[in-house]
């Protein structure tokens, strides 16, 4: 490109920067995803019709080899890691254009299971595109918007910096498959290779992060999550073994029933967790944290919140910000699905052998998982549920960056520069292995992007257009940035120490 600086890419950035021509260098690019939409959204649909269900595998491995041909396309050197023969393939590369600085990035290629197929307006794996009357047109795909979708848009934006000698950061990625799953590529490979991966400035994680009406959110942090089974079975308290005939409820005893009276002492009646010391721990916000929520409750639209989540109105009352902070920094205890006996049409009288829950606790500060796993234990135990059997998975911590790091402000700086204040949140209440970067590695992690979806782990799950074609603008926005902020802040450090 002219006027690229020989001293690498990141440096070029400051070079850029300091002529006042950063901003034309990152239109040109923009402009090359305007021209390259229509083999970008194809080569996106491409990917997205290939199912990648972590659960049950579907699709998994050639969903793997796509991506590992994409990052080979960038002339990235690429791997795949199992954590063991069972596990589905973490994709790995590193790409080294010569730049100052080294980022990871982070991205997940597998998807949900589709549910009832009945529910879906279309296949859930054509990546059909209709027309949304509120929307425009939107891509209609499982996985699409969690995050599959933003995957593919990530690797296209790279690729159009490559493509054109613009690349301003080396980058080591790091695309699980076992997201969904919790599983143990992803962590057992970065534990081997920790040397290699904490020299690294920054990790990155894109996605869309625009709500409906066009305000992106950048977090700073993310809750943590402790999934687990309670499985009430008939055998160990004298009922039945198998499926038994409901008239003789009258002397044996229900798994069923069993459960449901477990379940009840976990929440009150306002399903606040009751879980016994589980908030001993709890932290709550910190001055910073007050602060970025005091603000964002000016600019928080709940309507609108409620609206994007199609509800009608929360189950707690307050001020924004009273609100904002129970949400962000306050423990959940949710039942995600409960399983027993007969759920089919008409009537079937049975008395199941064997009724399961499957929970989600999601944690804030200083809640810890094995703190939490066993505060639960001990809490059924005590009420003489403990026949009742915990099966655990693989959990995520909390993590939290802080909105000083230089990822975080290149995330505001980008969102900005595409005319967009972005709404700062502290903590969202969604979980992911981010705390592997900051908290295993010591790298901060950050990320924004442009482009708004809907209806994940849903049917009917979605990402409108136009913003998949504004977020490959905004992911290249970003590394810029980053690149350029990094560095300048490098040569004054330099300049300090000369003196």
């Amino acid at each position: 490109m002219k006027g690229y600086s020989n001293a690498g890419p990141a440096r070029a950035g400051l070079v850029y920067w300091h002529q006042g021509v950063l901003g034309m260098v990152i239109e040109e690019l923009h402009k090359k995803i305007d021209r390259s939409w229509d083999s970008h959204l194809k080569e996106t649909r491409e990917l997205l019709r290939v199912p990648s269900v972590s659960f049950t595998g579907e699709g998994i491995e050639e969903s793997a080899g796509m991506v590992e041909e994409m990052l080979r396309k960038l002339g990235a050197k690429t791997g795949t890691y199992r954590a063991s023969g069972k596990s589905w393939p973490l994709v790995h590369g590193h790409l080294d254009v010569g730049a100052e600085k080294t980022c990871l990035l982070y991205g997940m290629y597998d998807v949900q299971p589709v549910g009832n197929l009945s529910e879906w307006k279309t296949p859930p794996f054509a990546a059909s595109i209709v027309k949304d009357k509120r929307l425009g047109e939107i891509l209609v795909n499982r996985g699409v918007y969690n995050s599959k979708g933003s995957l593919a848009g990530t690797l296209l934006a790279i690729r159009t910096m490559t493509d054109n000698n613009s690349m301003p950061v080396n980058m080591r990625f790091l695309i699980e498959g076992e997201e969904e799953l919790g599983g143990l590529s992803l962590p057992n490979y970065v534990h081997k290779n920790k040397q290699t991966l904490s020299k690294a400035d920054a990790a990155f994680s894109f996605d869309y992060m625009e709500n409906s009406d066009g305000v992106p959110v950048l977090a700073l942090g993310m809750k943590g999550c402790v999934y687990f089974d309670l499985i009430a079975d008939g055998k160990y308290q004298g009922g039945p073994e198998n499926e038994i005939h409901s008239s003789d409820a009258v002397w044996v005893k229900s798994p069923v029933w069993r459960l449901t009276k477990a379940l009840s002492t976990l929440v009150d009646d306002n399903q606040v967790p009751t879980v016994d010391g589980l908030w001993k721990n709890v932290k709550g916000p910190s001055k910073d944290d007050l602060q970025l929520i005091h603000v964002l409750a000016k600019r928080f639209d709940m309507d609108l919140y409620k609206k994007d989540l199609g509800i009608k109105d929360f189950k707690v009352k307050g001020t924004k910000e009273e609100l904002l902070k129970k949400y962000l920094f306050e423990p959940s205890l949710n039942i995600c699905g409960l399983e027993a006996g007969y759920n089919g049409d008409g009537t079937k009288t049975v008395l199941p052998p064997r009724a399961k829950a499957k929970i989600d606790i999601r944690l804030v500060p200083d809640m810890t998982i094995q703190d939490t796993r066993e505060k639960v234990r001990k809490h059924l135990a005590k009420r003489g549920f403990s026949d009742i059997k915990i099966v655990h998975y693989v959990d995520y911590p909390l993590t939290k960056v802080s909105v000083r790091e230089d990822v975080s402000q290149a995330g505001i700086d980008a969102m900005r520069y595409h005319g967009k204040d972005p709404e700062v949140w502290p903590m969202v209440a969604g979980s992911a292995p981010l705390y592997l970067f900051n908290d295993v590695l010591g790298v901060p992690w950050g990320g924004a992007g442009l482009g708004h979806g809907g209806n994940a782990h849903a049917p009917n799950e979605f990402a409108v257009v136009k913003g998949m074609k504004d977020y490959e603008k905004s992911v290249i926005t970003m590394l810029w940035m980053f690149a350029e902020r990094s560095s300048r802040k490098a040569g004054t450090k330099k300049k300090t120490l000369r003196k």
